[in-house]
């Protein structure tokens, strides 16, 4: 799920820190600005306010739990996407949100 392909979502774009961005198991080796899985150059830098409090260790991209450092790819970096600020995605999209409020009405055990 990148901002490249869902124009909904957000990018934080504040000055990124000295926090180290991180990935979960399903978005491990995919750069964060253009989805692609080849040469990861860069390593990825979030703002300190998309660091704090519960936002900590968690993936840029889809929020879940994070295992691994996220990097930018070698194309994105010669573009210089990595200067754009901090790329953690800041709002869910209407996407994720309109299944979340589908499977609560439904009884899904969505949002109990």
């Amino acid at each position: 799920m990148s901002a490249k392909h869902h124009p909904d979502l957000v990018m934080c774009r504040k000055q990124p820190g000295i926090s180290v961005g991180r990935l979960c198991e399903r978005c491990d080796g995919k750069c964060v600005v253009c989805d692609s899985h080849t040469r990861p150059t860069t390593i990825v830098r979030v703002c300190d306010e998309c660091t704090a409090g519960s936002l900590a260790g968690r993936c840029v991209t889809c929020g879940a739990a994070g295992v691994s450092d996220a990097y930018y790819c070698a194309a994105c970096v010669m573009l210089e996407k990595d200067r754009d600020g901090c790329p953690t995605i800041v709002n869910v999209g209407t996407a994720k949100a309109d299944a979340f409020f589908a499977n609560k009405r439904f009884g899904k055990g969505g949002g109990r």
